[in-house]
């Protein structure tokens, strides 16, 4: 008779189980939160309208110069204010990235690595969003895969004191920034006058999708029940 003691000699135990557990809670915790990070990030990064602010309830007006206005006061507020905040974030990021990913390199080369990579993408969104979202997830999976391979080939110590180097080039970190802000007005103003250029008709940006109210809803599911039983007496007949 087989006795279990002969396949487990060391026996099992609720303890030996919680310690061979816990790193994998923590690998899985780890690996599921950097996923929907880079999965937001890419997404973001890539959109060629990354605003959301609701201006077209103003279109309504029957008033050209407060339509006007406030076009002009939401392109000021999107791109000479909030778009600096995040062209910061996305330069900020993929320099950490670079300096996990490059051993050795020279701080001043990660930044215009970081600075290329950005502006790289900023491009290929006014072209095809496909092909900037493929180009952003690069950097984040590419240094998701070597920690999985080799974790030993990050020196996490060397990658902080490059880090600190920062100070030495908040001049050029000032102007990448101013760079990529210019690149961006640059790519919109270029986009919006070349397809007003072939369409003669402006370009405007993606209607911020709206949640149904609860009548709309309440409307869309009586439609739907219509169309449901119609269909029913069609097919019966």
């Amino acid at each position: 008779m087989l006795d279990i003691n002969d396949l487990f000699p060391n026996g099992l135990s609720i303890e030996d189980a919680i310690d061979l557990l816990q790193p994998v809670a923590l690998y899985i915790i780890g690996l599921a939160v950097y996923a929907v990070f880079v999965f937001n990030f890419y997404r973001f990064v890539a959109s060629r309208d990354m605003f959301a602010f609701d201006i077209y309830r103003f279109d309504e007006s029957r008033y050209r110069a407060i339509r006007s206005f406030f076009h002009i006061v939401g392109y000021i507020l999107k791109y000479l204010i909030v778009f600096p905040l995040f062209a910061f974030f996305w330069f900020a990021v993929l320099t950490l990235m670079l300096t996990f990913l490059s051993q050795g390199r020279d701080f001043g080369d990660t930044l215009l690595i970081a600075l290329a990579t950005v502006s790289a993408i900023r491009f290929s969104a006014y072209y095809n969003e496909d092909l900037a979202r493929d180009l952003a997830k690069i950097l984040p999976f590419a240094l998701l895969a070597l920690f999985l391979i080799d974790v030993s080939y990050f020196n996490f110590v060397d990658s902080l004191e490059m880090l600190n180097e920062v100070n030495s080039h908040l001049e050029a970190v000032v102007y990448y920034l101013l760079f990529l802000i210019g690149l961006e007005l640059v790519l919109r103003f270029g986009f919006g006058f070349g397809m007003w250029f072939i369409t003669k008709r402006p370009v405007r940006s993606k209607r911020p999708v709206s949640e149904p109210t609860d009548e709309e809803a309440v409307r869309s599911e009586g439609e739907e029940d219509v169309t449901d039983e119609a269909t029913v007496r069609e097919s019966s007949g």
